[in-house]
């Protein structure tokens, strides 16, 4: 498993450095195999590739030819369009209620990071953005999974942002 995780660090690394941007990949790998216990080597994998289709030049096909189609079709299921508009953020949401239970694992761990980096942010400036909207479509996210640790811990952070907010 090793050889395959740190093949798509690599992978990950390059298609992020190729396009200038910086990525939260490894911290989500961090949440699902530190505090979620997570040792699916799909998941990981695709953990660390996952908003590669999103924000860099790397297509499915070149997942599924590197990786594996399980592997490509995870990523592809947590992936919104690029550069997507309101209208196409609401069917992705939609579609996030209906991925598959591994790609469910990956987006919660995703949701994770997010919301700390979130929280973070706003203990830093109090004037910061508050995202209702994206905290509202994680919510709903929640209901179509079922009742876990990982979906435990990503609803205790949507309502410490809430708290947060309120104070």
């Amino acid at each position: 498993m090793a050889d395959l995780l740190d093949l798509a660090i690599r992978f990950s690394t390059n298609k992020f450095s190729e396009v200038g941007k910086k990525n939260h990949f490894l911290r989500v790998l961090a949440v699902l195999k530190d505090e979620f216990k997570i040792s699916d080597e799909e998941v990981l994998v695709a953990t660390v590739l996952h908003d590669t289709l999103e924000d860099t030049n790397t297509t499915y096909e070149e997942i599924e030819k590197k990786f594996s189609k399980n592997i490509a079709d995870i990523v592809r299921e947590v992936s919104h369009p690029k550069g997507y508009n309101d209208e196409q953020k609401i069917e992705f949401y939609k579609k996030l209620q209906t991925i598959s239970p591994k790609a469910k694992l990956l987006k919660l761990a995703d949701f994770a990071d997010n919301l700390r980096n979130i929280i973070k942010e706003r203990k830093a400036n109090p004037s910061s953005p508050y995202h209702n909207q994206y905290i509202l479509r994680i919510c709903e996210f929640l209901k179509s999974c079922p009742p876990s640790y990982e979906v435990e811990t990503v609803f205790r952070l949507t309502q410490e942002l809430e708290e947060f907010v309120t104070e």
